[in-house]
């Protein structure tokens, strides 16, 4: 009985072996790959095509795409298979398919000026070289690319590269570094340094994102202001200069030149923003940047016209963070316990969403087709005629004593921008009815950036003013909001901060 039940379970063992045996190998056989041979392919080929070729032939593809001169989305090369050997359908085909030109993200930005120009001239686009001022340790190598590494060749499609050089100026590799470890790699420099606080995107937040003069500037200017990383909760202190009144600490909305750079839409439409200066002005120290001009209003040295062709106050292109005032408390952040403030109080700065508002003609009225400042210029508008105050006394009374005097005067709908920094309570913003209508695609909430207003989208561009009414309605006062901002803000609208190491237009460059 023993015996019998022993050889049972023996036999049992043994049926079990050679089942699971037999299963295993007829396994092995059904998931066994063919070898096929691997097709030629032009660099002028779809990537995709060759890809669905190899898939039909039962491979797996994985593409992997490579910045070349070749069109994006053409074939450059198989990455672990030769063209016309036998690979197993096993193996997943590595694919290189093209991104078009562009700055790879390793390779160039840190390597010498040899190892990388032959990088950037394979891409097949014109290639430019910028000597620039630099730290002892980036000298002879590659600190700035335009694009910047990872990047795709913009639309003047050109690479431009920057080789640092041993010479007096502001070092350009101090992009990017922490802002305490910047000062102090300028200490030894013959000029003295501010830190200013300057909207960023996160990753430059305590970081060098800018400098005034700008970074890669040469020669040795007597004081240098390094721009670090911010984002919406430093708001106040990006634009305002602290005045002691006593007992009381007014907050003058005054510095704006942390805005000065260039700000672009995801479609290529740029703002560039640059320091006002008056015709007769050579430098404006950083701390009296207090307007800027867009360039596309200013002439080839960054100025506009100080008088306009009829020989009057030109003011249409410049912009203001306020409205200005006789008293330095009228252009301060709104506080109830200090007088006059109260003319900030409907200026975005004054509130806590981070968000700030930057505009041109806040306080210039027209009359007869000329700017008027409206905080005394010893003009005044005579039933509709711009009227200049005369030298005789008699003409002086005869004007005064004109019913017409002070008639005629409007205001003008002219250029008004918001900056929204990273932070800022954009849906508080939305929600508050500041703007007409609500964004299809909000914009990218992780990089600052300027909304600007469409005059062509409002029915009235004009208010004319009754006898001693001097609000406009166009911008923020005492009185109230501006009127709402269109249009809505959008993706597409958005002005983003480009955050490059410096302004390539400023430094001459060379083709490499």
């Amino acid at each position: 009985m023993l015996v019998s039940v022993v050889l049972t379970v023996v036999l049992v063992l043994a049926g079990s072996i050679w089942y699971f045996a037999k299963n295993r190998t007829s396994g092995t056989n059904s998931s066994s790959a063919n070898s096929v041979l691997i097709p030629e392919a032009k660099s002028g080929d779809s990537a995709d095509s060759v890809a669905k070729s190899l898939e039909n032939k039962g491979f797996r593809t994985k593409i992997i795409d490579e910045f070349s001169a070749s069109k994006r989305g053409n074939f450059l090369r198989y990455a672990n298979v030769k063209p016309g050997s036998k690979v197993s359908t096993r193996k997943v085909v590595k694919i290189i398919r093209s991104k078009g030109p562009g700055v790879p993200a390793r390779g160039v930005v840190g390597e010498n000026l040899s190892q990388a120009s032959k990088i950037v001239k394979s891409m097949g686009v014109p290639v430019k070289l910028h000597r620039v001022p630099v730290t002892d340790s980036s000298a002879d190598k590659i600190v700035a690319s335009s694009p910047l590494p990872g990047n795709a060749v913009g639309k003047d499609g050109v690479i431009n590269i920057a080789v640092g050089e041993k010479c007096d100026g502001v070092p350009v590799d101090l992009f990017g570094l922490n802002r305490d470890k910047a000062k102090d790699m300028l200490s030894s420099k013959p000029f003295s340094v501010d830190l200013r606080p300057k909207f960023s995107s996160p990753k430059y937040f305590g970081k060098i994102v800018g400098a005034y003069p700008a970074l890669g500037t040469k020669g040795n200017p007597k004081e240098v202001t390094l721009y670090y990383g911010v984002d919406a909760s430093k708001a106040k202190d990006v634009v305002t200069e602290p005045m002691n009144l006593g007992d009381e600490t007014a907050y003058l909305v005054q510095r704006a030149g942390s805005f000065v750079g260039k700000w672009c839409t995801n479609s290529g439409k740029c703002i560039t923003l640059v320091p006002h200066r008056m015709r007769n002005e050579q430098f404006v120290e950083e701390r009296n940047i207090r307007s800027l001009i867009p360039v596309d209003f200013d002439d080839t040295d960054g100025r506009v016209s100080d008088l306009d062709s009829m020989g009057y106050i030109d003011n249409k292109s410049i912009l203001d963070l306020n409205s200005g005032g006789q008293d330095p408390t009228d252009y301060a952040v709104f506080d109830k316990n200090i007088k006059n403030s109260s003319m900030m109080r409907n200026h975005l700065i004054s509130g806590d969403t981070g968000a700030v508002e930057l505009y041109s003609g806040g306080a210039i009225v027209q009359c007869g087709n000329q700017d008027v400042p409206i905080w005394g210029s010893g003009v005044t508008c005579l039933n509709g005629k711009y009227t200049e105050a005369p030298t005789d006394s008699y003409e002086q009374a005869r004007i005064d004593n004109d019913p017409g005097k002070g008639i005629g005067y409007y205001y003008t709908m002219r250029d008004f921008m918001v900056i929204v920094p990273v932070g800022a309570k954009f849906d508080e913003l939305l929600n508050s009815g500041y703007f007409v209508g609500k964004p299809t695609r909000k914009p990218d909430l992780k990089r600052p950036f300027i909304l600007r207003r469409d005059s062509d989208l409002y029915k009235e561009t004009r208010k004319d003013l009754p006898k001693g009414d001097f609000v406009n309605p166009f911008v923020p006062t005492y009185q109230g909001r501006a009127v709402p901002f269109a249009p809505a803000p959008d993706d597409s609208n958005a002005y983003y901060l480009v955050e490059e190491p410096f302004d390539w237009s400023t430094n001459p460059g060379e083709s490499l």
